[in-house]
């Protein structure tokens, strides 16, 4: 159960310091690298959800 909400937390904290980080070399950075992963993140939970909804239709 911990690992259930850890893992998403460690994810967003992972994005958060990597956006950072990229702020403090060039702050552009930052806002490109933030937008980024908040694009992949919604590419890979639309596909994720696209598959587990067609997985369930059940026979």
């Amino acid at each position: 159960m911990i690992l259930t909400i850890l893992t998403p937390l460690i994810g967003v904290l992972g994005a958060l310091l990597l956006s950072f980080g990229a702020w403090m070399i060039y702050p552009p950075a930052g806002y490109i690298s933030g937008g980024l992963l908040c694009l992949s993140w919604s590419w890979l939970m639309a596909k994720f959800l696209s598959t587990s909804l067609n997985s369930t239709g059940g026979d």
